[in-house]
């Protein structure tokens, strides 16, 4: 997608403004599963970063990335350490990773690594407290972004056919077990907000979840901003 498309998701224009107003300056970001490139464009606009890196299991992904400007590197953000030195980058931003790692770990140790000290980090994933997933739950449902399948969305309350297929989640965390996890990798959460998701498009449901969203524990989206 183009930038101006990928921010304008709500959990990324959410996070362009939280992160335009908590920081000064940033010379050199990282973006933790990258992709093509599109969302760390739009971070290197919305905040004037000088120097911008990328890296991403997907090399046609990373290809497209190294395409339009990006230091891209192709690595497995579970196994693989990063290829920079330590307190390398003035930030680091992650979206929609985390929850698709066999060892989240991994990634946590090398970006407090490669953050130099006071540097931030920025991520985003499914809360698995959403209001929707309550409400799932009570009813006998699958709660959405906990996938039983790789092939199909099994139990969850509408549509299977909304996705073509699953995300392939395989992490799931409450605000409270995101930020201990944090917490244990050395980090400080400076700011938790919530946004909400994409479907279903219906406009009754849309609008209840924004309200929700209001609430960071109730989000279908958490995003965090914390300090090394």
């Amino acid at each position: 997608m183009r930038p101006d498309k990928e921010d304008s998701l709500p959990r990324f224009s959410e996070a362009l403004r939280m992160t335009s107003h908590c920081l000064e300056k940033v010379d050199r970001m990282i973006d933790l599963g990258c992709g093509d490139g599109s969302i760390t464009l739009a971070f290197k606009e919305k905040l004037d970063v000088k120097n911008v890196f990328g890296v991403d299991i997907d090399e046609e992904a990373i290809s497209v990335a190294r395409q339009r400007g990006i230091v891209a590197e192709n690595l497995d953000l579970s196994e693989d350490k990063l290829p920079f030195l330590d307190g390398f980058f003035d930030l680091a931003i992650s979206f929609e990773v985390i929850e698709h790692l066999t060892n989240p770990d991994n990634m946590l140790e090398e970006v407090h690594r490669v953050l130099r000290k006071g540097g931030m980090f920025l991520i985003s994933t499914p809360n698995l407290a959403s209001w929707f997933n309550r409400l799932a739950l009570l009813f006998g449902f699958q709660p959405y972004n906990v996938e039983v399948s790789t092939k199909i969305a099994a139990g969850v309350p509408y549509g299977e056919g909304v996705f073509e297929k699953p995300s392939g989640h395989i992490r799931a965390f409450t605000p409270k077990a995101l930020k201990r996890l944090l917490e244990h990798h050395g980090f400080q959460t400076i700011k938790i907000m919530g946004a909400p998701g994409v479907n279903p498009r219906n406009r009754f449901f849309r609008q209840l979840d924004k309200l929700f969203s209001l609430r960071a524990p109730l989000a279908r989206r958490l995003i965090v901003l914390a300090e090394k």
